[in-house]
């Protein structure tokens, strides 16, 4: 098939349109008005308890705040039940009450773990501290206190990993259900200004029993490109925190039972706030280990696996870090583009093992230990900036040798350099940006650098989104370049036309530090979306378009596909999706490591899923997707799930996966490959229960199994870009194998008071060895008997300071 007219047009498009938004810089209009205030009150005067009971005489005189509209569905009507929202503030913080008015009998309360998402009785406050749409804060209290929080970038892009020293209290009262909520100065960024202070707020209401409707002031559905920017602006005077010093000492142990060895830490993290628009955080001594676990994945492509940042200490001010909206959402398959991903950051050591050491893979990948780290963001007027730097330490690792004695392997530590700049302008209506970035990865046998660019532009009509970044990248000598631009129209409420641009060249590589799926890409994407609430009998109908289109650089198409997906939400909240898609002849580069492309013919697939109510004290979820393999035979995957939450404080859940494939074909070396006729379940268990809202006992386990059994044998084309051919098999060893992995955790957090937590925590982990065949149930008992990972570990943590 002759490509070269496509490819042509998509070179040239591509690349005009990654570039595009460079040229536009443009002046807008806005139209000052007269900002409503908010009452402050005399720290020395507040005798106020946070209770969540709204029975203190502060609140009698404070102006009320209400006009909820609801936002989903998206209807935009006026809230069937009253929301009564005042608020104060002192030299300290702000205070927020909400009085959520609906009947007694309808109050749904659900205890979760911190960030969890479910429909239930829930107040949020949103809050923009730079008054322009800058950046901002979300906050949950839920009934029953559960709490969500997370970060907000424009417009709508939230960090939920974040976690704040702020603090809340609910109340079932007569009429309703009350909340109570202190937020600190000393947690946001705040510009310097002088005595008075523009601040955006956003408040949001979820009722339960009304199939978690959402409703808010002002209202901002998801079918609008406009969310921080649009926040109600209030003018406060008079907020000049003192400078703000934090110290988080923990004592941290393990016990592991497979090495017999215990291990103890004592260290600290320190917040300091010079200015109120300036953070310095550093760690002494860091204990890095988490305190929970990574997701059982089992990785055959040629891909690596993305997992998400956990550790307090990267989480806390790494918004300023974040060039473009697909450093958390990609837009497709694959992981997301970062160019700083902490995770690697204390990442596995590297090793020269020489030949004849064995080293055991828990040490190959066990984290490396960290010398120090810091952190300094800031911002002065228009100019927001950060940088980040850590140093990893020299690590000991033992090594056996083929008679049985050990020796010692040193692992050399990396040093991790980062800055960041950037330019804002909201003065004239709409947002513009433009900013650099700059990281640096350094180890004896490693010199990296990447240097980027990104520009962002938001109309002041709020229909034209453009986001795009550029970098350039120098590993050991070797240049590369690369560019993504990302542009969204809204011609109507409820409809978005989205163009996604990508140029990749093969020399990029950012992944010392950053993350990305591959290089050698070049890209032009599309997709259209409607989303219906007018229709009679659904709450709302969500439907996709989407069109792929991605090639290497040397021409070929690596992924070519059309998509159709819909979601029907019904009255009841249940929900019922589909999705067709149909992927045209292409060619994959990437399973064969380098040793030769081959062409995949086309292929389909569908998969449908059900979901009832989530809210409800019983829920299910089931699944089926069914597809194609790379040769062309079915892979068929099913699902079950099921939660069980019978009272506030207990809930559980289960969920089955269970994959069928005809041909799972894995690469040999040198271009051969085998086809494996296989099967994998994946169960996992979660099981919660609360003390009290600040009390919890968690247990979970995720276990994920694989049998493949060898079918057929191929071999691909000395000159690429053909049908693997099938030969005979090369050897008379079987290729059978089997994956058995396993992880359970039992964990005891207290919360002792914001940010400050006592973990109690046991974790067993396993890997059988690959040939270790026998039923599913045999293998789940062996892989629970024979753990490679037995540890019980403590971790307390305590918040001095302001």
């Amino acid at each position: 098939m002759q490509y070269s007219l496509m490819l042509q047009a998509l070179n040239c498009l591509s690349r005009i349109a990654v570039f595009a938004p460079l040229l536009i810089w443009s002046q807008l209009s806005f139209a000052q008005g007269i900002l409503p205030q908010v009452t402050r009150i005399a720290e020395s005067a507040n005798d106020f308890q946070l209770d969540g009971d709204l029975d203190e005489s502060v609140w009698n005189d404070l102006p009320v705040i209400d006009g909820m509209q609801v936002i989903d569905p998206d209807t935009l009507a006026d809230a069937p039940y009253e929301t009564h929202v005042r608020m104060f503030y002192t030299e300290r913080g702000i205070y927020i009450g909400a009085m959520n008015y609906q009947p007694e009998d309808s109050l749904v309360a659900r205890m979760t773990s911190r960030d969890t998402r479910l429909a239930r009785d829930g107040f949020v406050v949103s809050i923009d501290p730079s008054g322009q749409g800058l950046y901002g804060y979300f906050i949950r209290l839920n009934l029953g206190e559960s709490m969500t929080d997370g970060t907000i970038l424009p417009e709508r892009q939230f960090n939920m990993q974040w976690d704040g020293p702020w603090n809340g209290r609910t109340s079932e009262v007569e009429g309703g259900w009350s909340a109570e909520i202190y937020i600190p100065w000393s947690m946001m960024a705040l510009p310097q200004d002088d005595d008075v202070r523009t601040i955006g707020f956003y408040f949001e209401r979820q009722v339960g029993h009304l199939n978690g409707d959402t409703w808010s002031n002002p209202p901002l559905p998801q079918t609008v490109n406009e969310y921080l920017s649009a926040f109600t602006k209030y003018e406060l005077r008079g907020i000049q925190p003192a400078r703000q010093l934090t110290y988080y000492p923990f004592i941290g142990g393990v016990h592991d039972d497979i090495r017999h060895e215990d291990t103890y830490k004592i260290g600290t993290d320190i917040f300091w706030r010079p200015t109120t628009n300036t953070q310095l955080t550093a760690t002494i001594n860091p204990d890095f280990g988490s305190v929970q676990a990574d997701d059982v994945v089992v990785n055959l492509t040629a891909f690596e696996q993305f997992f998400p940042e956990q550790r307090d200490f990267f989480l806390e001010g790494q918004d300023i870090f974040i060039t473009h909206p697909r450093h958390t959402n990609p837009g497709g398959p694959g992981g997301p583009i970062q160019l700083v991903n902490t995770r690697r950051i204390g990442g596995a050591p590297i090793l020269d093992i020489p030949d004849g050491v064995d080293v055991l893979p828990t040490d190959r990948s066990q984290p490396t230990d960290l010398l120090g780290a810091m952190k300094f963001v800031g911002q002065q007027g228009k100019f927001r900036y950060g940088t980040l730097m850590a140093f990893e330490d020299e690590m000991e690792i033992e090594g056996v040798l083929e008679d049985g004695s050990t020796v010692e392997l040193i692992s050399q530590g990396r040093d991790f350099v980062v800055g960041r700049a950037l330019y804002e302008d909201t003065n004239s209506g709409g947002r513009r940006s433009i900013g650099w970035m700059g990281t640096s990865v350094h180890h004896p046998a490693i010199d990296e650098t990447v240097n980027a660019i990104d520009a962002h532009y938001f109309s002041a009509d709020n229909r034209w989104v453009i986001d795009s970044s550029f970098m350039r990248s120098d590993k050991n000598g070797e240049v590369g370049y690369g560019g993504m631009a990302d542009f969204r129209f809204r011609p109507e409420r409820g409809k978005q036309h989205t163009v996604r641009a990508t140029y990749f060249d093969e020399s990029l590589d950012i992944n010392e530090l950053g993350f990305l799926t591959r290089n050698d890409q070049m890209n032009l994407d599309y997709n259209y979306n409607v989303f219906e609430s007018d229709i009679s009998w659904l709450r709302s109908r969500n439907t996709t378009y989407i069109i792929t289109n991605q090639w290497n650089v040397d021409g070929k198409p690596v992924r070519i596909g059309l998509f159709l997906n819909q979601d029907y939400n019904f009255l009841n909240n249940d929900t019922f999706s589909y999705s067709l898609r149909v992927f045209p002849e292409r060619i994959d580069d990437r399973l064969g490591r380098g040793t030769g492309d081959f062409e995949i013919p086309q292929r389909e697939g569908l998969n449908l899923s059900y979901e009832s109510d989530p809210a409800k004290p019983l829920a299910f979820n089931v699944g089926i997707d069914w597809g194609t393999d790379q040769l062309g035979p079915q892979q068929v995957t099913s699902r079950a799930g099921v939660a069980w939450r019978p009272n506030d404080r207990f809930s559980s859940e289960i969920n089955l996966e269970y994959t069928d494939q005809e041909a799972l074909l894995i690469h040999n070396g040198s271009g051969s490959y085998t086809s494996f006729e296989a099967h994998q379940w994946a169960p996992n268990m979660e099981v919660n229960y609360f003390i009290g809202p600040r009390q919890q006992i968690r247990f979970t386990m995720q276990y994920n199994g694989i049998k493949a059994f060898e079918d057929r044998f191929w071999q691909s084309s000395p000159i690429g870009a053909e049908p693997l051919t099938p030969v005979a098999k090369p050897n008379a060893t079987p290729d059978d194998f089997v994956i058995s992995r396993m992880t359970f955790q039992a964990r005891y957090r207290w919360e002792i008071a914001p940010l400050s937590d006592l973990f109690l925590v046991y974790t067993r982990g396993s890997n059988l060895p690959r040939d270790s065949f026998d039923t599913y149930s045999d293998l789940f008992a062996r892989t629970w008997n024979q753990p490679i990972i037995n540890t019980f570990a403590f971790r307390l943590r305590y918040r001095f300071g302001a």
